[in-house]
């Protein structure tokens, strides 16, 4: 919650001051103002939530009115503002109006919920259990009720109000744990019975539970309270209880004296107390410990190989689950013999439901306690602290594991100055500016080691009986460590499931997040509180990532998506990506895990209002059709131009400057596009759907990805057909004609072809009609049926030369060639292939060039000339290879092969083809082509590479 910058209004003493924690209001001098309706009040209540930060308009009409907004509401918006105001006479500049929305500026000590949360942030700074024991209840008592209870239709408020009552039970169990520290214990168990009935799910309140009954004396009370909560918690949550748990378990059984009420302190030196024991507060090791080989190496070979000459720190960082205390735990027992002045463990609350991060103050004067420093000896100012923490460490080896970091700032003052001691620090975020500690990023574990921990939970016996099933639940979970946990425990708490039960639930759930999610130690509540810690910025970028149709997504597509300039959107994702709610496999892209994406998408939908979600979709998706439209235009500028419109505001596509950069961007955003078109198709944005079919068409020719051009042709056509456009229903026929031929499924193209030549003449389309002649020819050479082929070529040539589109009639002479070439009438075909290639020198037209030379070579080859064969095969196979046509370079090195008297020549040639048909998922054209590698090499060359498909027909 915010309480201002320093800048507002003084509002201590006799200004008004504002109480959320409980029924709204606000008092001045005693009274309680009239705040007025309803709706003001809200509006009150929103402005308080955000105490010194901007609420922007848009956010308190969504808040006042949701979908039944009134056009004026802006103004109706600066009405309430101003009765608002002269309710707070004579106090009224406490409102301030920005350009975005409206500040309230307050001091420090008007807000109850910002006097509440500094008053816990006092108690964990005391500098005894007695003072922070006062500082707790104190802050507690700041309570009338719940936060904002009147506002809980408001999702705003509803999560403020979440966020605060989770402090508050923060602060209870920081209470009684001061208390615990102070000697106290009988008069704490009442109170929490009650607490861990009402939150079971909390293991904390469960240990302090059984440390009051152990103080009151009743050990068999303890031992059955820790029954109790194991059973809760596999029963409610699928979780075992946590390593702390078990050990105070293990203390009760064991009557350890460290559970009894601790002697006042004394003033024994410091320096006295090594003699004592080397205290050990590592949490138990984790039993089914599985994987990470590697990474525990390097720790292992940190802590004890050589003698080191600086200090040793080892910072473990990775997304919320990964495994980072598990590792981190797991490691400093296998330390623990190296450094036998003691083994310190301290959670510093950096992502904790329910509690503020440990202020460096706080965790210098539990560390120092640890070493056994009396309290008076500790200093108040933390600069001070942290010198008297270097000096204790100093003559010392130990280890410290400081587990679960906000940031670099909470841990830099408690790290050791002397190389003897070794800190491991576990933080979901990177921390890339602890400068002294190495970076160790956890990433999600191998198949082998997920099935392994999945396994060592469980048991053997079962998820040995179900191998496939047992893969099928880690990958469900995405190799998880949290998430495979507690499938895993579940599953061992429920006899009657099996693996595969088990995995089906997980996939009729949806989303695996659903069966995932358990209370407070869920995986949706790991990445949730991730997701609280990032800036409002961040926030949003991140809900809007799950909006994203695509797997991944680069800088200027998240630019466009989230409507800001490419150098924030960078900014944005690089500090996702230090948070670990964002990956970057590759230098330039961005993905989301598979869970994390789900829970973008979840709090996409309870956060940003639908009309945002749809902008932000329209501009992305604008910015794959527009962009993808310039490329589409670079690989062939005769291909048909179409009006795409303005793009959408916010939305600034790329413009590739040439046929490679085109290539390239399409590569790798192939499939981000085919998930904007699968997207639009299916909120039924129709003209997008053809558009996007349109501007993919020529990659696809290029790379051959005949299916995904059917897929994106076939949703186009229907999209055209609902839209009633006939000009784009003959051209998705044709393109359909064009892919299904050379797939052998004749019929349908020949279908698709008809339809397309029948739509096309209706509409007077001749350059139509003449793309549809020449793919009927292709169809007809596919079908060798040669003659039928020669009179499509022919009337295909006639109608180009007719509209005057000359590159077009390069192809279509260099198919007649072709088609002479295989009807034996070598004269005529090599005729119509040199006019065919003078043209296309003419023109500047490579892909003609090429075209007409791969005829030659078919001419050459069949008239017994294999050297002029090789020669234009070679010179058609250059244009191609500069083109970065792979389809016809495929087809293009299978001739070469045939043509080749030297076997060796030949299969290497086939080979080359073969893979490149295969990196296209043609295979069978690539099973034709690896035929010849089985039997000697053909005596006459009979290929013909240019039984290819277009790219523009």
């Amino acid at each position: 919650m915010g309480t201002g910058n320093g800048k507002g209004l003084d509002v201590g003493g006799d200004g008004p001051r504002f109480h959320v924690l409980g029924p709204l209001e606000v008092r001045l001098r005693d009274r309680v103002l009239d705040l007025g309706g309803t709706r003001i009040r809200t509006l009150l209540a929103l402005l308080t939530a955000d105490a010194g930060r901007v609420t922007s308009v848009g956010t308190l009409v969504e808040a006042l009115w949701g979908a039944d907004a009134p056009r004026d509401a802006h103004r109706t918006v600066r009405t309430y503002v101003s009765r608002l105001r002269h309710s707070l006479a004579p106090a009224d500049e406490l409102i301030t109006t920005h350009p975005a929305g409206y500040v309230l500026r307050v001091g420090p000590d008007a807000v109850d919920a910002a006097r509440f949360e500094a008053l816990v942030a006092s108690g964990r700074d005391a500098a005894d259990p007695a003072t922070a024991a006062e500082r707790f209840a104190l802050a507690l008592a700041v309570w009338r009720g719940d936060a904002y209870a009147e506002f809980a239709d408001i999702p705003r408020l509803r999560a403020e109000a979440a966020r605060l009552t989770g402090l508050r039970l923060g602060a209870v169990e920081d209470r009684v744990e001061a208390e615990l520290a102070t000697g106290a214990g009988r008069t704490l168990v009442e109170e929490l019975t009650e607490l861990t009935d009402r939150h079971p799910g909390h293991d904390r309140l469960w240990g302090q539970l059984m440390t009051a009954l152990y103080r009151a004396g009743r050990q068999a009370d303890a031992l059955y309270a820790f029954a109790k909560a194991r059973a809760v918690l596999a029963e409610r949550f699928g979780l075992d209880p946590s390593p702390r748990l078990v050990e105070v378990h293990r203390r009760v059984l064991a009557n350890d004296d460290r559970l009894t009420a601790p002697p006042a302190p004394t003033a024994v030196p410091v320096r006295a107390e090594r003699s004592c024991p080397a205290r050990n507060d590592l949490p138990g090791d984790i039993a089914d410990f599985a994987g990470r080989k590697g990474e525990l190496a390097r720790l292992l070979d940190s802590g004890h190989g050589t003698v080191p000459t600086a200090m040793v720190i080892e910072a473990l960082d990775g997304m919320a689950g990964v495994g980072k205390t598990t590792l981190a735990v797991h490691a400093a027992h296998r330390l623990a013999e190296h450094y036998p002045d003691g083994q310190l463990f301290l959670d510093l609350h950096g992502h904790t439901p329910s509690q503020v991060p440990v202020t460096p103050m706080a965790a210098l004067d539990l560390l120092l306690r640890a070493l056994g420093v009396p309290g008076e000896r500790i200093p108040a100012d933390q600069d001070a602290r942290a010198a008297l923490w270097r000096a204790e460490l100093a003559g010392r080896s130990v280890l410290v594991l400081l587990d679960n970091a906000a940031d670099a700032a909470q841990v830099r003052p408690l790290l050791p100055g002397t190389a003897r001691s070794l800190t491991l620090i576990t933080s979901r975020r990177r921390l890339v500016d602890l400068e002294t500690a190495r970076i160790l990023s956890l990433d999600v574990l191998p198949e082998a080691d997920a099935v392994a921990l999945f396994t060592g939970v469980v048991g053997d016996e079962r998820a040995d009986a179900e191998p496939d099933a047992v893969r099928e639940v880690v990958e469900r979970c995405g190799h998880l460590p949290l998430a495979i946990r507690i499938a895993a425990a579940r599953l061992r708490s429920r006899q009657a499931w099996t693996v595969r039960y088990l995995a089906d639930r997980l996939v009729e759930a949806g989303s695996p997040l659903t069966e995932l999610s358990a209370g407070d130690r869920s995986v949706a509540a790991a990445f949730a509180l991730s997701y609280q810690r990032l800036e409002t910025a961040q926030r949003r970028l991140f809900r809007l990532l799950g909006v994203h149709p695509g797997p991944d997504i680069d800088v200027p597509a998240a630019a466009a998506l989230a409507a800001v300039d490419r150098a924030e959107a960078g900014r944005l994702l690089e500090g996702l990506v230090d948070d670990h709610l964002v990956q970057q496999p590759v230098t330039g892209r961005y993905r989301l895990h598979d869970l994390v994406r789900r829970h973008a998408h979840t709090v996409a939908l309870a956060e940003e209002p639908e009309a945002e979600r749809e902008r932000a979709l329209r501009r992305v998706v604008d910015f794959y059709l527009h962009t993808a439209y310039a490329g589409s235009r670079l690989l062939d500028q005769q291909h048909p131009a179409i009006d795409l419109g303005e793009p959408a505001a916010g939305c600034v596509p790329d413009s590739p400057p040439d046929d490679a950069a085109a290539m390239a961007w399409f590569d790798t955003n192939h499939r981000c596009v085919l998930a904007a078109r699968a997207v639009v198709e299916e909120i039924g944005w129709d003209t997008a759907v053809w558009q996007l079919a349109w501007t993919l068409d020529n990659f696809h020719y290029r790379r051959g990805h005949l299916h995904d051009n059917i897929a994106s042709w076939r949703a186009g056509l229907a999209a055209a057909e609902r839209l009633g456009n006939v000009a784009v229903q003959a051209r998705a026929h044709r393109r359909l004609g064009l892919v299904y031929a050379p797939l052998g499924r004749q019929h349908e193209a020949l279908l698709h072809l008809r339809r397309s030549l029948a739509l096309s003449e209706r509409i007077g389309d001749t350059l139509g009609q003449a793309g549809v002649h020449f793919i009927l020819a292709l169809a007809w050479t596919h079908e060798e049926d040669d003659q039928r082929a020669l009179t499509h070529a022919t009337s295909a040539r006639n109608l180009y030369r007719e509209v005057g589109d000359t590159r077009w009639e390069v192809r279509a002479l260099s198919m007649m060639g072709s088609c002479h070439t295989r009807l034996g009438h070598h004269g005529e075909a090599r005729g119509y292939c040199e006019s065919a290639l003078v043209l296309g020198l003419e023109q500047g037209d490579v892909y003609g060039q090429a075209d007409s030379l791969d005829n030659l070579g078919a001419i050459a080859a069949r008239t017994g000339d294999r050297v002029q064969a090789l020669r234009h095969y070679g010179e058609a196979l250059d244009h191609w290879s500069h083109l970065d046509n792979t389809y016809r370079q495929a087809a293009t090195l299978t001739a070469i092969g045939d043509a080749h008297t030297d076997p060796d020549l030949a299969r290497a040639a086939w080979r080359r083809s073969a893979a490149l048909y295969r990196e296209r998922n043609l295979d069978e054209a690539a099973a034709r082509v690896e035929s010849r590698l089985t039997r000697p090499a053909v005596t006459t060359a009979m290929t013909n590479p240019a039984r290819g498909w277009s790219t523009r027909s």
